[in-house]
């Protein structure tokens, strides 16, 4: 039951571990971390980049207990005030698969 969701055109799979990705992961990584303020739901919270979209500024990241965030970044540089950055939370991948590709697909598809 090694079910893995596949990220698609438009999102970028970080979780190859290429140079590029590693690179990439950590970018993104320091930049959720510095606009996560106290009062977000994910302040302080265990969380890893696994995926960024190539056309907005989200990112997929992976939460403990297998649940995972869709995730707006502002690139602020700096701490927001919650919501911000705004998250969507999922029990699994296969739930925000199934979103996204609901959102791919547009209305009518």
């Amino acid at each position: 039951m090694d079910e893995q969701p596949v990220f698609s055109d438009p999102w970028w799979d970080l979780r190859q571990g290429g140079p590029a990705e590693r690179q990439l992961q950590q970018t993104l990584q320091a930049e959720l971390l510095t606009e996560l303020a106290a009062g977000h739901p994910l302040h302080d919270q265990p969380t890893k980049v696994i995926a960024k979209s190539e056309v907005s500024d989200d990112i997929v990241v992976e939460l403990p207990a297998g649940r995972c965030a869709l995730i707006h970044l502002t690139w602020r540089g700096a701490a927001e005030t919650p919501p911000w950055p705004k998250a969507e939370f999922y029990d699994t991948l296969g739930d925000l698969e199934q979103h996204l590709h609901g959102v791919q697909r547009g209305p009518g598809h």
